[in-house]
């Protein structure tokens, strides 16, 4: 039997944590943005609601809102005024983002280990 490429085993242990609960009530849409939004938090600036809404173009205003408010009352990200113009609302992980950013990476690692060696 040959050993499953290493990316079906990738696509397979991402499925793995979307069955999670609470991740397998994410759309895939919102699964997308929660992934985009981990990536920017990395970067040392906030990211405001508008910012978010601005990039992504592929969507009206209106839904890329609707996802943004999806993730926050299903507990992935929190909102906060700005400290100088609080009509500007900022988002940040809340625990349940940052857990799964932990089972993405604990995947990740899982996988490489089963690497063979080159």
């Amino acid at each position: 039997m040959t050993e499953e490429p290493l990316h079906i085993r990738l696509l397979n242990l991402m499925s793995a944590i979307r069955a999670m609960s609470p991740f397998g009530a994410l759309t895939a849409d919102e699964e997308q943005l929660l992934r985009s939004l981990l990536v920017r938090w990395h970067e040392p600036r906030d990211l405001s609601v508008g910012e978010v809404m601005r990039d992504m173009t592929e969507v009206s205003e209106a839904t890329a809102y609707r996802r943004i408010m999806s993730l926050r009352d299903k507990g992935l990200i929190t909102l906060r005024a700005h400290q100088s113009d609080k009509r500007v609302k900022l988002i940040d992980p809340a625990p349940l983002a940052l857990e799964y950013s932990e089972h993405v990476g604990a995947a990740l690692e899982e996988l490489m280990e089963q690497r063979p060696n080159r």
